[in-house]
């Protein structure tokens, strides 16, 4: 069984644990979620498939076990609470048959159509290609990089390459979570690193010299757009969403950057997570220069899969829930049908953002080889002890050309 904590400042402590050890079960096979507190208080259970559709509400005074089952494949999770809003609820999420998850919807007729399209159009355009040196260390040259791209926006990164250019490093490319904004201390200081890296920045202007500076930097972007999230930018229209954009000038820069010297063009690996996981599904499937992926809690997976009630609010928001027909040419399960390259993929059972069933269906698309990585104690963020570790090695060695 396993255990899952929660303190406050009334020093009020709940557990949920799952009776079946791995967190995965078979449709129709009954488990409990075994609830349990140091006080004799009243907690509102909300046992729902994936945090979407309610399956059973209920109050306990605890110790309470609760048996439950499913009858097709899914993620069931079990929400404790008192009623103070001092203590968030404590998750607890259990896999049923999940590597049976499908995406709900068929893919778009034209989605192959779709991604032509967006190669020819970029293709059209020059790529006026642009490198700034802005610092040095014993290993590295770092820059900023730009270059044209779709919409008549630019595509931003940052870049270290080898000093000694000879010796042929391999590259490691990644966009970040959120927003996916940087600054320039993504790469630089950068010395010790066993690869030259490439940062993609996700909004379409210039990263900023000081990570303090960041965020101020993006609100100022979003206020001028009129918008809370830039994924939400472009949603009305397939052409001009966000995604399409951000992934057409990623593919080019990671081209321009393989044309400089002192990069090995066959050891490229990618890492990211969320949104920089499930970008880099996009770049896996469409670029042909990555050799090895790591995806961590990957977004935009199953974006249908909110109709029958397995998706969470928190990853589906209302605006992609109205836009539906936009989102299936970006989901990341329908990508993963094209990727045959190794990918290593992380999952949280208690992941309110990328809901583990949108993550499964990613995984079970998957073309080449695969590994998945279940925190079945963990939500969106952190892992496990050796979850990072397990991610170094996967990288390292498939970058080694293993």
């Amino acid at each position: 069984m396993t255990k899952k904590n929660v303190g406050s400042a009334k020093s009020m402590r709940i557990s949920v644990e799952c009776s079946c050890k791995s967190h995965l079960v078979h449709v129709n096979e009954q488990f409990e979620f075994i609830i349990s507190s140091n006080r004799k208080q009243k907690l509102k259970v909300v046992i729902s498939q994936d945090g979407e559709a309610i399956l059973k509400e209920l109050t306990v005074i605890p110790p309470a076990r609760i048996a439950v089952s499913l009858p097709y494949p899914g993620f069931v999770r079990c929400s404790a609470a008192p009623d103070d809003p001092d203590i968030p609820p404590v998750l607890c999420g259990v896999g049923v048959d999940p590597d049976q998850l499908r995406p709900l919807l068929p893919e778009p007729a034209d989605f192959d159509e779709f991604w032509d399209h967006t190669w020819k159009e970029l293709a059209k355009i020059p790529a006026d290609f642009k490198m700034k040196q802005i610092g040095s260390d014993e290993t590295f040259r770092y820059y900023r990089i730009s270059c044209a791209n779709l919409n008549k926006q630019r595509a931003y990164a940052l870049l270290s390459l080898p000093v000694d250019t000879p010796r042929k490093m391999p590259l490691l490319v990644r966009f970040g979570g959120g927003d996916a904004y940087i600054s320039e201390s993504a790469v630089l200081g950068s010395e010790k690193d066993a690869y030259a890296k490439l940062c993609f920045q996700l909004p379409p202007y210039p990263p900023v010299k000081k990570p303090e500076d960041a965020r101020a930097r993006h609100e100022k972007f979003l206020n001028r757009l009129g918008l809370k999230r830039y994924s939400h930018f472009g949603i009305e229209d397939r052409n001009r969403f966000y995604a399409r954009t951000a992934v057409a000038g990623a593919i080019r820069l990671l081209d321009e950057a393989l044309k400089q010297p002192g990069l090995d063009p066959d050891r490229v690996g990618y890492s990211g997570s969320s949104h920089g996981g499930g970008l880099g599904l996009y770049l896996a499937a469409f670029s042909g220069k990555i050799k090895a992926a790591f995806c961590g809690v990957p977004n935009f997976g199953d974006r249908g899969g909110f109709l029958t009630g397995r998706h969470t609010p928190d990853s589906n928001s209302p605006e992609y829930r109205s836009h539906l027909e936009t989102l299936l040419y970006f989901d990341t399960s329908y990508a993963a049908r094209r990727i045959t390259i190794p990918v290593m993929i992380g999952v949280g059972f208690e992941d309110i953002l990328c809901p583990p069933s949108a993550v499964y269906t990613i995984y079970n698309e998957l073309r080449g080889p695969k590994f998945i990585f279940n925190k079945i104690c963990h939500g969106h963020a952190g892992g496990p002890p050796e979850y990072q570790p397990i991610i170094d090695i996967w990288l390292a060695s498939r970058m080694a050309g293993e």
